[in-house]
């Protein structure tokens, strides 16, 4: 089939106004909060209470606290935190429930050599997808956990 010059750039013409409304649709969906998803970049998630006293070992439920996510992630909400204790490793698991999805954070505490590091292991809604390492660090009363780090997809 053989189409003449004009016919191609008449349809070519009538795709710009499909085209065009396509891309409105994307760009007005994007900036809208509920369908935009979390970005890439630099974060930092303050967990503020979490720590009720429990000096719980194996895995249960330590505490329920608050969350504050800024950077790359914008939210805020509710935090449970478990813990679980191993000889010299301590293991947090943070879920993280906000307004526009839930992420978990588990953070791995080596007592022995000092470092404590974060990774996200499972995310929903907007956060579906993401991913993020980093380090965290504690008051002195272990009642406020800052991770830092970044968050990628």
């Amino acid at each position: 089939m053989h189409m003449s010059a004009q016919r191609i750039r008449s349809l070519a013409l009538s795709l710009v106004p499909v085209l065009a409304v396509v891309a409105l649709t994307g760009a007005l969906l994007a900036s809208d909060p509920r369908v935009a998803r979390a970005g890439v970049g630099n974060v930092t998630v303050r967990v503020v209470g979490a720590n009720d006293g429990r000096e719980v070992e194996d895995g249960s439920l330590a505490g329920t606290g608050r969350f504050t996510a800024v950077g790359a992630i914008t939210d805020k909400g509710k935090a449970l935190a478990y813990r679980t204790k191993k000889g010299a490793l301590i293991i947090l698991r943070f879920v993280t429930v906000g307004e526009k999805g839930t992420i978990t954070f588990v953070v791995r505490i080596d007592t022995i050599l000092a470092t404590s590091r974060w990774t996200i292991t499972s995310a929903t809604k907007a956060y579906k997808g993401l991913h993020g390492k980093g380090t965290e660090r504690e008051n002195a009363q272990y009642t406020i956990s800052t991770l830092t780090g970044s968050v990628f997809r």
